[in-house]
């Protein structure tokens, strides 16, 4: 502790304070989190009778060839059949 003698002024006058410039210090604090994640499942057990019905159809095949015959008249040119008429 000083006084205020002029021994103890002469010395604080003497004494000289230099101030330094702020140290930032972060401090991280990690900490560590669980997150379950659930996923369900259904299992459907599914019991399954299956009715077969046969049926009967009996046919009888036959088979007829036909003939169709068109007539047109094209007029004299054999390569312009845009005027073709059926007659």
């Amino acid at each position: 502790m000083r006084c205020n003698c002029r021994k103890c002024r002469e010395r604080a006058a003497a004494d000289k304070t230099i101030v330094s410039p702020t140290e930032t210090v972060v401090r991280k604090n990690t900490r560590t989190k669980t997150i379950r994640r659930i996923h369900p499942t259904e299992i459907v057990n599914v019991n399954r009778t299956i009715i077969r019905n046969e049926n009967y159809f009996p046919v009888t095949e036959r088979t007829v060839n036909e003939t169709i015959v068109e007539n047109f008249d094209c007029g004299r040119d054999p390569n312009n059949n845009r005027n073709c008429r059926r007659i």
